[in-house]
């Protein structure tokens, strides 16, 4: 029998005990296939994405706080909101999305039973799919982006066409004395409506687009970290709905 992952908390620890005991009750025979079952790297407070496979776009995001290999995970009761005063949880089938050392692994699962007032124990899959995904993948944008030129008083505007958890692509269409290696503070409002202000980014290439009539710069950013943990929930979003590598089932 394989050991418990570790639980958060004293309620949700409690739970993980039921479920264990649960486990070695039951018949050897009817698990006597559990290790010859996939195996998920799950990691404790890692994010999971489940959407509803009778209403596709109830969609919400929770988190692993456990799990045993073959049997069940354990998850914090997710709920996709519908308006500023209304939530819906999930029933029947649903299907999940888990992101793990750059790859994305794509399976069905359905409710086993509830555990304590917000955590619940959901069938662990035994077919997953699996996509792998770049580390800093550049997902198009359109945004308006505010450029100033650190240590001056110079401010330009620029069309941000591209975003990564790395850095970004800046369209510009008017004439800026702009070199590589300048630093730039950029200020922007993400499509999820999370506002950046103040990111620390530096030129790191300058090309002209296609046409001739623009500029684009290519841009790296170093911080703060409260502007870069915006862009990182942003970006890690943004993968469970722009795979780029077909699957492979396992």
């Amino acid at each position: 029998m394989e050991e418990l992952m570790r639980f958060d908390g004293a309620a949700k620890k409690m739970a993980g005990n039921q479920l264990h005991r649960e486990a070695k009750e039951r018949d050897p025979l009817v698990d006597a296939d559990v290790h010859t079952r996939i195996r998920i790297p799950f990691r404790i407070d890692d994010a999971l994405m489940v959407r509803s496979l009778t209403y596709s776009a109830q969609m919400a995001r929770t988190r692993i706080i456990g799990a045993m290999h073959g049997k069940y995970i354990l998850i914090i009761e997710p709920s996709a909101k519908i308006n500023d005063r209304i939530s819906v949880t999930f029933d029947g089938d649903f299907l999940c999305s888990y992101f793990n050392n750059g790859f994305m692994h794509i399976f069905h699962s359905r409710y086993l039973k509830h555990l304590t007032e917000d955590v619940v124990c959901i069938d662990y899959p035994t077919k997953v799919e699996v996509h792998q995904i770049r580390k800093y993948r550049r997902i198009r944008v359109n945004i308006e982006t505010e450029c100033t030129v650190c240590g001056t008083a110079d401010v330009f505007y620029a069309k941000m066409a591209d975003i990564s958890q790395g850095g970004c692509r800046l369209i510009l269409n008017e004439s800026a004395r702009i070199v590589k290696g300048t630093n730039l503070s950029l200020t922007f409002n993400l499509p999820n409506e999370a506002f950046v202000s103040g990111l620390q980014t530096k030129v790191a290439g300058i090309n002209g687009t296609e046409d001739s009539k623009a500029t684009e710069l290519g841009v790296a950013f170093s911080g703060p970290e409260s502007e870069l943990s915006k862009l990182s929930n942003f970006c890690e979003y943004c993968m469970y709905f722009d795979l780029e590598e077909p699957p492979r089932q396992v």
